[in-house]
C-alpha cells in the first residue's frame, strides 16, 4: 500500500472558501427560498407591528433546511418548544415575579434541566430551545415594570416563532425539494464523482466525498419517512452506500501501477451502475458508454478488491443480487432519556458548566446595570458544545459573524437608512443582505454558523423598531455581550472537567480499530457491509474532530501519560483501506485453517493498536513472497500495522 494521490496543495483558506461557497442548483434554490421567506416575514412583522422583528427575520434562517421534511420537523419542533417554554414561564412568574430571590434558582434549574435533556434525550433540540426561551423570558422581569406587561411580552414570543415557522414551511411545501428527489439526485451525483475520482484521483478530495456519502445516508433515512413507497429500496440503498464507501476507501490508496485503462474500466462499470440505479427508480437516463474494457491481469490486491466491489455494486444496482434477508430487530421501547444517561457523568458535567456560565453572564450584566449585553446569556447557550475545541470553533464563527454583520448594519444605518421612505425599500435592503447571509449559512458546518451570525447582527442593527433610526448603541452592546459570554464559557470549560476534542477523536479511532479487528475474524457475512460503513463513519467523524483540535490552542493538554497513543490519521486511513482489501478478497477465496490463524493474529494486533500499545511482530509472517493475492493483501495489512506502531 502506498501514500494516496491527493489534490495538489493550495492555500488552506482559499481552498476552504472555494469548497464551502461553491454553488449548485439545490443551493441556489435554497438561497432564493430563504431570501423570499425573510422578506415576507419582515413585511408581516412591520405591517402588524409584531415585537422583535429582528428575531422574526433571523428565525427564518434557523428553520430553513435543504429538504421539506427537515424544515417541517424543525418548524413543528420550534413551535412545540416555544409553547412549552411560554407555559412554563407563566407558571414560574407565579413564584418569582414578586420574589427576586427565587429568580436565580429558577434560572439555574431551567438551564441545568434544559441542557441535560438536550444531550441525553431524543427530544434534545426541543428541550434545548424550550430551556433557552424559558431562561430569556425569566430575565425579562428585570426590565418590564409590571407582571401584566411581562406576561403580554411572553405571549408575543409564541407569535414571534410561529410567523417565520409558518412562512418557511409553506414556502418549502410549495417550492422545496422532497427528500426522496433530493436523495436520488445527490446519490447519482456522488456515484459520478466517485467514478471520476477512480478514473482521475486528482479530480476530487476523497475525505470530502466520504463526508458527502455519509450525509447522503442521513438524507436517505428522511426520504424513507417522507415516502413509505421508497422503503422497498431501503436495504438495497444501504448496501449501495456501504459499497461506495468501501470503494472510495480502497481507491484512495490504489497503487500508481494500475494502468489508466484499468481505471477507466472501473469508472465505466460504476457509471453503468449509476444508470441502473436511476432507471430502477423511475428516472430516465442515457445509456452509458462502455467502450473501456479491462483485459489486464490483476496482479495487485487493491485493484482486485476494487474490481470485486465494483462488480457487486453493479449487481446490486441492476437488481441481480439476491436480497439479503435480515432478522428484524425487536422494536425498542421509546424512552425520554437515552440508555445510561443518568449514569453518564459527562451529560451532568456539561449541563453544570453551561449553567455556571449562564448565571455568571446574568450576574455580570445585572450588577453592571447594562441590560444591552443580554446577548451574553444567548452566547453561553449557542456556543457551548461537548468539547472545548468545538466550542472555540463556534466562538470564532460567532465573533467573526457578529463583527461582519454589525459592520454591514452600521454602514446601512449611517449611509442607507436615512434615505429610505417606505417598506419596499427596506425589503430590498433585507433581500440583498439575506442573499449574502444565506449563501454562507447553506455551506458546510465549517463556516455555516458565521452566516447565521452575520444575519442576526444585521437584523438586530437595522430593525430596532418600525421605522428608520440612527442608533448604533445596540450593535455595540451586542458585540460586548458576545465577548462577555465567551469569556465565561472559556473560563468554565477550561477549568471544570475540560474535555479535549482530540480525546474524542482518539476514542473514535480506537473504536474503529477494534471493529476492524472484529471484522477480520467474524463469520457473520450479512453484517460486514454495514459494519464497514460504520467504520468509515467513525473515521470521518474522528478526522473532523481532529481538525477542531487546532482551535484549542494551548488551553488544554493533549492527554496524560496514561492515555493511549494512537498512530497518525494517515496511518489509520491506510490500515482501514488495507483491511477492506483483505476483507473483500476473503469473500471469494477458499480459506484454509492457516488463513484463519493468520487473520486471528492480525486481529489481535489491531486490537492492541487500538489500546495504544505496540503490537508484537509475529514470526508466522516471515517467509517467502506471497503467491496469492489474499496472502499478499494480508502481508500489506501487517506492514501497515508495523508502520503505524512505530509512531507510538
Amino acid at each position: 500500500m502506498q501514500a494516496p494521490i491527493e489534490l495538489p496543495a493550495r492555500d488552506p483558506l482559499s481552498r476552504l472558501l472555494r469548497r464551502e461557497l461553491a454553488l449548485d442548483d439545490t443551493r441556489i434554490r435554497a438561497i432564493v427560498r430563504i431570501t423570499g421567506c425573510t422578506v415576507v416575514a419582515v413585511v408581516i412583522a412591520m405591517v402588524f407591528q409584531v415585537p422583535l422583528p429582528a428575531y422574526i427575520a433571523y428565525l427564518v434562517f434557523m428553520v430553513s433546511r435543504e429538504d421539506v421534511a427537515s424544515t417541517l420537523v424543525t418548524a413543528v419542533g420550534g413551535i412545540l418548544a416555544v409553547t412549552l417554554a411560554v407555559a412554563a414561564s407563566l407558571l414560574f412568574y407565579v413564584f418569582d415575579a414578586s420574589e427576586p430571590a427565587l429568580r436565580i434558582p429558577l434560572l439555574a434549574v431551567s438551564t441545568l434541566v434544559g441542557t441535560f435533556v438536550a444531550r441525553a434525550s431524543p427530544l434534545g433540540p426541543i428541550a434545548f430551545l424550550a430551556g433557552f426561551i424559558l431562561v430569556l423570558s425569566q430575565t425579562l422581569l428585570d426590565d418590564v415594570p409590571t407582571p401584566e406587561s411581562v406576561t403580554h411580552a411572553v405571549l408575543w414570543l409564541w407569535v414571534v416563532v410561529a410567523i417565520p415557522a409558518s412562512v418557511t414551511v409553506l414556502a418549502n411545501l410549495l417550492t422545496g425539494e422532497s427528500p426522496v428527489v433530493l436523495a436520488r439526485k445527490r446519490g447519482a451525483q456522488l456515484m459520478e464523482q466517485v467514478a471520476s475520482y477512480i478514473e482521475n484521483p486528482y479530480s476530487a478530495d476523497p475525505s470530502r466525498l466520504r463526508a458527502q456519502l455519509l450525509l447522503l445516508g442521513e438524507l436517505k433515512n428522511k426520504a424513507f419517512l417522507w415516502n413509505k413507497q421508497v422503503k422497498v429500496f431501503a436495504q438495497e440503498d444501504n448496501r449501495l452506500l456501504a459499497i461506495l464507501l468501501e470503494m472510495l476507501q480502497i481507491a484512495r490508496y490504489l497503487p500508481s501501477s494500475v494502468s489508466p485503462a484499468s481505471r477507466r474500466s472501473l469508472a465505466s462499470e460504476l457509471r453503468q451502475s449509476r444508470h441502473f440505479f436511476l432507471q430502477r427508480r423511475g428516472h430516465a437516463v442515457d445509456v452509458p458508454n462502455n467502450e473501456f474494457e479491462s483485459t489486464s491481469i490483476e496482479l495487485n490486491p487493491a485493484h482486485a478488491a476494487l474490481r470485486a466491489a465494483v462488480s457487486e455494486l453493479l449487481d446490486e444496482a441492476s437488481g441481480k443480487s439476491l436480497a439479503v434477508v435480515t432478522d428484524k430487530a425487536p422494536p425498542r421501547r421509546r424512552q425520554l432519556l437515552v440508555e445510561g444517561a443518568l449514569k453518564n457523568r459527562a451529560h451532568a458535567r456539561f449541563a453544570f458548566k453551561v449553567m455556571c456560565a449562564v448565571l455568571a453572564s446574568y450576574a455580570t450584566y445585572t450588577l453592571l446595570d447594562w441590560p444591552g449585553i443580554r446577548t451574553a446569556v444567548t452566547t453561553c447557550f449557542f456556543v457551548a458544545l461537548t468539547t472545548f475545541g468545538e466550542s472555540i470553533h463556534k466562538l470564532t464563527l460567532r465573533l467573526s459573524g457578529a463583527v461582519i454583520g454589525g459592520l454591514i448594519a452600521g454602514l446601512c444605518i449611517v449611509f442607507v437608512l436615512p434615505y429610505m421612505t417606505d417598506i419596499g425599500q427596506l425589503c430590498l435592503l433585507i433581500a440583498v443582505v439575506s442573499v449574502f447571509c444565506a449563501w454562507i449559512s447553506t455551506s458546510g458546518e465549517t463556516i455555516a454558523y458565521a452566516g447565521l451570525q452575520i444575519a442576526f447582527a444585521f437584523f438586530l442593527g437595522v430593525m430596532q423598531g418600525y421605522g428608520p433610526h440612527d442608533d448604533l448603541t445596540e450593535l455595540r452592546d451586542r458585540v460586548v455581550g458576545i465577548f462577555v459570554g465567551n469569556i465565561w464559557i472559556t473560563l468554565f470549560f477550561t477549568t471544570l472537567w475540560p474535555v479535549s476534542v482530540f480525546d474524542q477523536a482518539r476514542e473514535k479511532w480506537s473504536s474503529a480499530f477494534t471493529e476492524l479487528g472484529d471484522l477480520l475474524v467474524t463469520k457473520d457475512e450479512t453484517t460486514i457491509a454495514s459494519r464497514r460503513a460504520d467504520i468509515c463513519k467513525k473515521i470521518s467523524e474522528a478526522s473532523e474532530l481532529n481538525a477542531r483540535s487546532l482551535f484549542e490552542w494551548r488551553f488544554l493538554p493533549r492527554g496524560s501519560k496514561s492515555d493511549p497513543v494512537l498512530p497518525e490519521a494517515q496511518h489509520i486511513e491506510q490500515i482501514t483501506a488495507s483491511a477492506f482489501v483483505l476483507l473483500r478478497l476473503k469473500e471469494n477465496a477458499a480459506l484454509l485453517p492457516s488463513d484463519d490463524e493468520a487473520d486471528t493474529l492480525t486481529s489481535q494486533r489491531l486490537v492492541a493498536l487500538s489500546k495504544g500499545t505496540r503490537p508484537e511482530v509475529s514470526d508466522k509472517r516471515a517467509g517467502p513472497t506471497p503467491s496469492t493475492l489474499l496472502s499478499e493483501a494480508r502481508q500489506h495489512l501487517n506492514e501497515e500495522i508495523d508502520h503505524a506502531s512505530r509512531a507510538i
